[in-house]
Parts: C-alpha cells; sequence; structure tokens
C-alpha cells in the first residue's frame, strides 16, 4: 500500500512539474504577437497605403488615403493590408448590390473580385475565423443566386466607413 501511495505522489509531482513548467513558458500566440510585430501608425498607414494600391477597385471608387485609427497606438503588423482588404471587400459588395439587377456585366465583374477574398491574407487563419470565412462564402453563394441578403447585411455590420 505505501509503494503505491508513493509512486501516486511521485506521479502526482511530476504532472504538477509539467503543468508548472507549460505553463511558465511562451505559448506560440505569445511569440507570434510579440514586440517584433507590433508597429506604430505611420508603418501602418503606410501598409494601408501601399495595399490599396495593390488592389483592383470598382470603377470610381475612392479609395481611401489614410487610416482613421489613432495615431497614438501601436497596431500589429498586418492590419494596414487587412483594412485596406476590408474596404476592397465592401466596395465590390457594394459594386454588386449597385448593378445586380441593372448590370449583369458589372455584377459578374464584382462577383469574380469577391472570388478571390478566400486566397487572400486577410482571410487568412491568422487573421480571420472560420466563422466569418463561412460567412463571407455564404453571402457570395447567395448574391451568386441573386439573393443581396448577405452583402447587406454585412454592410450594415462591417462597412469600414
Amino acid at each position: 500500500m505505501k509503494k503505491s501511495f508513493n509512486i501516486f505522489v511521485k506521479a502526482a509531482l511530476v504532472f504538477g512539474l509539467a503543468l508548472g513548467m507549460t505553463a511558465c513558458g511562451k505559448s506560440k500566440a505569445d511569440v507570434e504577437v510579440g514586440s517584433d510585430n507590433i508597429i506604430s501608425f505611420e508603418e501602418t498607414e503606410k501598409d494601408f497605403v501601399d495595399s490599396a494600391k495593390n488592389l483592383d477597385w470598382p470603377e470610381g471608387y475612392e479609395i481611401p488615403d489614410h487610416l482613421d485609427d489613432d495615431k497614438d497606438a501601436t497596431f500589429e503588423a498586418g492590419y494596414g493590408n487587412t483594412r485596406a482588404s476590408q474596404y476592397w471587400e465592401a466596395a465590390w459588395q457594394e459594386e454588386w448590390l449597385n448593378n445586380y439587377k441593372t448590370n449583369p456585366e458589372k455584377a459578374e465583374k464584382a462577383l469574380k473580385e469577391l472570388e478571390k477574398a478566400p486566397g487572400m491574407a486577410y482571410m487568412g487563419p491568422d487573421k480571420c475565423d472560420d466563422a466569418t470565412r463561412k460567412a463571407f462564402k455564404d453571402s457570395l453563394e447567395k448574391a451568386k443566386d441573386g439573393d443581396p441578403s448577405g452583402f447587406e447585411e454585412n454592410l450594415k455590420l462591417n462597412d469600414p466607413r
């Protein structure tokens, strides 16, 4: 009996030590979101402007030339690109909504652009959760079927302007 009790105590101590060591270490998220990935507003805004210049936009859409965020804040690297991509998504959803009933060519072009979104960085697993990617996919499928409700809801809740 005493021997099995000692084994139990030793096992509990080893488990507790292992648990304690795990709690003291940095998680993968801590390493990836560490200070090396934190950048200034100016760097973030430059990323936003550069990213926006590299995206295709609907004809006549006025691309924002700056961010309206707190200039004294710091941001995770990639936020500027994500923000530009959110404007891009909203612009093409608006383009589809403005044209799906009256201009099938423009509406189709908007859908073709939006089909690129799942492969873009802002929709990647490190920037976007599964539920958001699914909601986007569902909205896109609705639009392909002529149903504007998904894009309307997204713009109502998430329009970056």
